[in-house]
């Protein structure tokens, strides 16, 4: 796995330990790369819950619950679509009572294209506690298997994002509760100081370590530089 998947896996790790949920993936040209990089992280029972790999239409259909019509006739959206990759990840996070989840659809190559979609198409959907969000990439003509990774890291990277997107006003709404309290008169000054958000905040990130037995520390989240690929926002 390229180092850019285990560091975007480790950081979405990170997350979802702190804030007490559960993820699972929904694979279909990734092969179960995605799940691989997530469990490659020890302790990984603590916030993974499981994954599919549904490769054919059928499978995504009676596992997922995906709606047969997507795949249909020319004007339905297709395999590779915003909507079977949202229909994955709804369908994941239901089956596994999950509260985040990760749907991946493309075209690794080097068949598969059509008219309209060529190798190297991404779709991928993130599930976050009933809100979905999805986004598609295009990385060209790589071989098979630099495609599968391109798809596992521009997934991970996703899935950040969308938790950075559909996170943000919850806690924002948290942080704006905590300044309420610290304005109380009946607080102590220093019991206001400890509960200072800033000052939380500053403590939290220097705590990356597993408390659990001997697991291994997570890294502080890195500046990630922006790829060079193309992203189309859906929803």
């Amino acid at each position: 796995m390229v180092q850019d998947a285990s560091v975007l896996a480790s950081i979405l790790a990170r997350r979802l330990k702190q804030a007490g949920l559960f993820i699972t993936t929904a694979e279909s040209c990734t092969g179960g790369m995605v799940a691989s990089a997530l469990t490659d992280i020890q302790g990984a029972s603590k916030w993974f819950r499981q994954g599919w790999i549904t490769y054919s239409n059928k499978t995504k259909n009676q596992q997922l619950g995906v709606p047969e019509e997507l795949f249909g006739d020319d004007d339905a959206a297709g395999a590779v679509s915003s909507e079977v990759a949202e229909a994955m990840a709804i369908g994941a996070a239901k089956e596994s009572n999950s509260e985040v989840a990760i749907g991946v659809t493309g075209i690794a190559g080097p068949t598969g294209a059509t008219e309209t979609k060529e190798v190297g198409l991404v779709w991928v959907g993130i599930y976050i506690e009933g809100d979905v969000i999805t986004k598609c990439a295009e990385f060209g003509h790589g071989d098979r298997h630099s495609n599968k990774e391109a798809f596992t890291t521009f997934a991970l990277r996703v899935a950040i994002e969308a938790w950075n997107e559909l996170r943000e006003e919850e806690e924002e709404e948290e942080l704006a509760v905590e300044d309420e309290v610290i304005k109380e008169p009946t607080i102590p000054q220093a019991l206001k100081q400890l509960s200072n958000g800033e000052e939380k905040d500053e403590e939290w990130r220097k705590d990356v370590a597993w408390s659990e037995g001997d697991e291994e520390p997570i890294p502080e989240e890195p500046v990630i530089p922006e790829s060079d690929i193309t992203w189309d926002n859906e929803k």
